[in-house]
């Protein structure tokens, strides 16, 4: 059963006569009629009552007629709801993200997205950085909000660098060189925390690299494989951290953050995917962030 043939006897169905059907699709009567004859044919019994100067339904050209609109509305629908699929107007966006790494910026972005694009359903995750890199290549999420691309995932993925994120000092609120600026020698000897390098390579290095410029090694005291545990233990009066400046949006009531001085250490904050998943409403979205991208570098992330 074709859907030509559900129109042809819905248009004979609410205009009454083939003549009229055929005025109305630019369509020849005979057509029509061998149409309606075959659907007829195929299910077993007439539709129409033809006797009459108008083509009248029978009780079975009722029921079939209810059904047959339910048919076409859902045809036309299904046609809809794919073109604004490729068009990036319908759909699914899934974003994966890291705590630290989302500043104000993030949630601004997701607000303007959501209300620029009402039919797109956002799923947001948080997830670490080297979990996004596997589910970028899955298909599990669609952007990431990362750290910069590093082997062997630079290779297939794509990524664009949003802004970079100062280190600075974790320490109590007690702690004496609580304030707004540290010289990175007055850290000498202070007890360090540290997040495991396992899970930021490149930042433990970094810090590793900025007390050595210094003149001295960190005397590392205890470690956490998460930043609100590093927090914690800096808390708890383990010792002090140095941290990503976002790290702030996880501030427990303990602590204050200082500057550190000089401002050498940097780490930066991407966004990612993968092109070979590249679709019309991820493209929106990458728009939406590249639109806002100078902000978001002008305000730090804020």
């Amino acid at each position: 059963m074709e859907l030509r043939h559900l129109r042809y006897f819905c248009a004979v169905a609410d205009l009454g006569t083939f003549r009229n059907a055929s005025q109305h699709l630019h369509v020849s009567q005979s057509a029509i009629s061998e149409q309606i004859g075959d659907l007829e044919r195929e299910i077993g019994g007439p539709l129409l009552d033809r006797t009459q100067r108008r083509a009248r339904l029978t009780p079975q050209g009722e029921l079939f007629l209810a059904e047959a609109r339910k048919t076409l509305l859902a045809s036309e629908r299904a046609v809809d709801v794919t073109r604004r699929s490729l068009k990036g107007e319908v759909g699914t966006l899934a974003i994966g993200f890291f705590l630290w790494g989302a500043g104000g910026f993030f949630a601004r972005l997701i607000r303007e997205y959501r209300k620029l694009h009402p039919q797109i359903r956002v799923s947001l995750y948080e997830m670490h950085t080297w979990v996004q890199m596997d589910a970028l290549l899955s298909g599990k999420i669609d952007i990431g909000f990362t750290r910069p691309l590093e082997p062997p995932f630079d290779r297939s993925l794509r990524a664009e660098l949003l802004y970079t994120d100062p280190v600075v000092v974790a320490l109590p609120v007690d702690h004496p060189l609580a304030g707004e600026s540290v010289p990175v020698s007055a850290l000498a000897g202070e007890p360090f925390v540290m997040c495991e390098r396992s899970i930021t390579p490149a930042l433990f290095d970094g810090i590793l690299s900025l007390c050595s410029k210094a003149g001295y090694s960190p005397q590392i005291v205890n470690t956490s494989t998460s930043w609100p545990g590093v927090l914690t233990l800096v808390e708890s009066g383990e010792g002090i951290a140095m941290v990503p400046s976002g790290v702030r949006y996880l501030r427990t009531p303990g602590i204050t953050f200082a500057t550190i001085k000089p401002e050498t250490t940097h780490i930066g904050i991407s966004i990612a995917w993968n092109p070979e998943n590249e679709n019309p409403i991820q493209r929106d979205f990458l728009a939406l962030v590249r639109a806002n991208k100078s902000t978001i570098q002008r305000t730090g992330g804020s």
